[in-house]
């Protein structure tokens, strides 16, 4: 019987002299030719759509050899063969020993999964050695015959084989590098290890060229060097390099550094039929590396800085102060100010501080038991680097002019500081409110010294900050606006 000249495949399996049987993954039968049904002595009714084993039952040593290599070839997507088996088909009312070699044969369906395996058992029963044998023989390894002993060894060679296989497979899929085997120049994914799908997102690679199953590397250098090794035999060792992936079902793409090798694999003849591949995800080593750089240049910059800023606090004290006392107080003052500060920010891994902290840092000595002296109301505000230093010497300054002349210098006196964040000009930024209260009356200086000069001249110039002080009689009053970012 043809289709447009093609033979049916129904009616060239049914004709075949070998016994076939197929059957699908959960080991149901679902098709046999008569070959199979002559060879068993089953009839198609007593076997279509029932699992192999309730079909056929078998012993239980013969049964392990059966179902051990059906899922081998099930989960491994490999042909396995059983050299020797012993099992009983009915003749004439009664069963026959029998003995056969057996073979399991994968299917893969349309989306490269195995869909079906097709099992063709040869009888052996009658060759030499073998035709006076009874299952109890075989069972008991009593059985004379060169033959016999010839298949027992293989038989034992072959489970000894199986084992290595298992265990290096078992190796494979377990190693903390990923790796993958890609077969022919289309570079199908033959076999890939947990590392890789778990770097590809778990997603379906057997069975796919590596183009159709990874195409966010299609416009890449990756799949031309695969092809480069595939030709020339050449082996590729790359070295951190960038690429970005889809880690996730569904997700989008994201950066990774890799090292890797691209192995070619040779054929008995010595011809290139596949790429090996095996690597080590180092993405956070390459983070790591630049946030160190990173972090070294921020500490040039920040020494520079420091430098230049202890320069500036010298010279301005030396030209405010009266006498070398009065230069040696105020200048170590100034000094252990911004040596707190620094500290504040070493300890912290975002190389920031709190606002508050810096308040409490300089008002906290001042404070009495029952919080009424000093008072600090306002969200949690983190400063950077280039803004805590000349803010928290800022605070300084003022604490130091509180205790010397404001109220602070008073039992009775009290600061009260409050702050918000708010929007300045499309940017995020820190309004402080600094009050004084039952101090001595307050009297504007007629000349301005460091304390002015910082808060008038380098937090503008510096951190960009407006600030406007007032010399109320009541109490000194000032407002600055401070911008959270800094630009460049």
């Amino acid at each position: 019987m043809k289709v447009d000249n093609v033979p049916h495949f129904q009616a060239v399996f049914e004709v075949l002299p070998s016994p076939l049987m197929v059957m699908n993954t959960d080991l149901e039968i679902i098709a046999m030719n008569q070959a199979y049904l002559d060879v068993t002595g089953r009839s198609r009714e007593s076997l279509i759509g029932r699992n192999i084993f309730a079909a056929l039952p078998i012993g239980e040593e013969s049964r392990r050899l059966v179902q051990d290599s059906l899922e081998r070839a099930r989960n491994e997507g490999s042909v396995d063969v059983l050299p020797l088996l012993a099992y009983a088909i009915p003749r004439g009312g009664v069963m026959e020993p029998r003995y056969w070699t057996c073979t399991h044969v994968p299917i893969r369906g349309e989306d490269g999964k195995v869909a079906f395996i097709l099992q063709t058992p040869q009888d052996i029963s009658e060759l030499k050695g073998l035709r006076d044998l009874t299952a109890k023989d075989v069972c008991t390894g009593d059985a004379g015959g060169e033959v016999l002993q010839r298949a027992e060894t293989m038989q034992s060679l072959n489970e000894s084989l199986l084992a290595e296989t298992h265990h290096l497979r078992r190796l494979f899929m377990q190693a903390p590098s990923f790796m993958c085997v890609l077969r022919g120049p289309n570079h199908v994914c033959e076999l890939a290890n947990l590392a890789f799908l778990k770097l590809t997102g778990g997603r379906e690679l057997i069975g796919k060229p590596i183009r159709e199953a990874m195409p966010e590397l299609a416009e890449t250098e990756y799949l031309d060097l695969l092809d480069h090794v595939f030709k020339t035999g050449e082996a590729f060792v790359g070295r951190k390099m960038r690429v970005l992936l889809q880690s996730e079902p569904n997700g989008g793409l994201k950066e990774y550094f890799l090292d890797f090798v691209y192995q070619p694999i040779m054929g008995v003849k010595g011809e290139i039929n596949g790429i090996f591949v095996d690597g080590s995800d180092v993405t956070d080593h390459v983070r790591a590396e630049e946030r160190q750089a990173l972090l070294i240049r921020e500490l040039h910059h920040r020494v520079r800085n420091t430098l230049a800023t202890v320069q500036g606090v010298m010279n301005t004290t030396a030209k405010s102060s009266a006498t070398i006392e009065d230069f040696q107080q105020a200048f170590a003052g100034r000094i252990a100010s911004l040596a707190k500060t620094h500290s504040i920010m070493t300890e912290e891994l975002q190389q920031s501080v709190s606002f508050v902290h810096l308040l409490n840092q300089e008002l906290g000595p001042y404070s009495d038991d029952r919080g009424r002296r000093i008072r600090l109301d306002g969200p949690p505000v983190d400063l950077p680097s280039q803004i805590a230093v000349p803010l928290g010497m800022a605070i300084h300054e003022l604490t130091t002019n509180a205790a010397k002349h404001g109220s602070l210098s008073k039992e009775e006196g009290r600061v009260e500081v409050s702050w918000s964040v708010v929007d300045k000009a499309g940017v995020r930024a820190l309004l402080c409110e600094w009050h004084e209260f039952d101090g001595p009356a307050v009297v504007e200086p007629s000349s301005h010294g460091f304390g002015s000069m910082l808060l008038n001249r380098v937090l503008s110039q510096q951190i960009g900050a407006s600030v406007n002080a007032e010399y109320d009689p009541a109490g000194f009053r000032l407002r600055m606006t401070v911008p959270l970012q800094i630009e460049g």
